[in-house]
């Protein structure tokens, strides 16, 4: 997977994950995105769009383990200035599943 790919897809749902990092830091949030949504963006068989990102304090702990669909989500939200603030004194957890369940967790 190429970096970049992914950019449009976590564009369209920054105003939601924005909502769900703000409830996170009292309980842990989820979203399931579209399977078909993620395929159109990369359709290659049995593709695996896990990830698990961890960013303390607005800087990816864990970066040489992203796949390049974390990697864009950590892009976009950096390029947000509302979370890139509210990223700044704060651990948070972003876990992916092969079923497309998005996890948020903050402390």
């Amino acid at each position: 997977m190429t970096e970049g790919k992914f950019l449009a897809l976590w564009t369209k749902y920054l105003p939601a994950i924005r909502i769900l990092l703000k409830k996170a830091v009292n309980e842990k949030q989820q979203i399931t995105l579209s399977k078909m949504e993620l395929q159109s963006i990369d359709n290659r068989k049995n593709v695996n769009f896990s990830f698990d990102l961890e960013i303390s304090n607005g800087k990816v702990e864990n970066s040489m383990a992203v796949h390049a669909i974390g990697k864009d989500l950590y892009s976009v939200l950096t390029g947000d200035m509302i979370v890139r603030q509210f990223m700044q004194d704060k651990k948070i957890v972003i876990q992916m599943t092969r079923a497309s369940l998005l996890t948020f967790a903050c402390n």
